[in-house]
């Protein structure tokens, strides 16, 4: 379960994280590596897990998805809910626990959500449940250079990064074993230097490698759950 307090806290604070120049850089980078993995198909059942304030569900919205999202925090969800009206479905809800059939979704997406749950692997494993072909998880990035400077900015000061467990490409592979089993898994990574750089080294951060680059501050990463379904026909 999240801690629902640390995001109620600050759910106004983490819309107004996307209107910096730092936010939209690093969001228009994840949203391109979103895009390369899963490549979404219109018409698509797609569920959110911790959608958070909806910023991604109006973002799968414009794609042409069919958007539903869950989160813990009401705070959150009534910002969502002003946000995208009527044009998503949202719940309140545990990502230990959800709601939904088995196969409900095309896509489930978990979207900097495991770094903040006491049982990833739960939850993961609960993930799989409901998506019928995909799963795709936005992850922060242990070994980056981003992540270094959160963790020791943190030691001088509140952040909500003291509260985050950072993960490595290789540990995911671990925990996605252990809840769902060997499914075919793609991943890149991407914002390899601090989003305030991006004025200045935007162009370097373009031209570094997205495929199988571990030290990318953001991790995305696309499982197969439906060939695990046909191959456990």
């Amino acid at each position: 379960m999240m801690d629902k307090a640390l995001f109620n806290d600050r759910a106004a604070q983490y819309e107004l994280w996307y209107q910096t120049p730092e936010g939209q850089y690093a969001d228009t980078l994840e949203k391109d590596l979103f895009l390369k993995l899963v490549k979404p198909k219109s018409g698509q059942r797609i569920l959110d897990i911790g959608c958070g304030t909806g910023h991604n569900l109006a973002f799968f919205k414009g794609l042409g998805l069919k958007a539903a999202g869950i989160d813990a925090s009401k705070p959150m969800l009534a910002i969502a809910s002003k946000k995208i009206g009527t044009e998503a479905e949202l719940y309140w809800g545990h990502a230990e626990v959800l709601p939904f059939d088995n196969d409900s979704f095309d896509i489930v997406t978990l979207i900097t959500v495991l770094e903040f749950v006491n049982d990833p692997t739960k939850v993961l494993k609960e993930a799989g449940r409901v998506a019928r072909a995909q799963i795709y998880l936005g992850i922060l990035n242990k070994i980056s250079l981003l992540a270094v400077n959160r963790r020791t900015k943190g030691k001088f000061r509140g952040s909500i990064y003291n509260q985050a467990k950072f993960y490595s490409i290789w540990e995911i592979e671990a925990m996605v074993r252990r809840a769902i089993g060997k499914v075919p898994l793609e991943w890149r990574g991407t914002l390899f230097l601090p989003p305030s750089w991006h004025k200045y080294m935007r162009r370097f951060d373009r031209l570094m490698p997205y495929a199988n680059n571990p030290f990318g501050a953001f991790l995305g990463v696309k499982l197969n759950v439906e060939r695990r379904e046909k191959n456990n026909a």
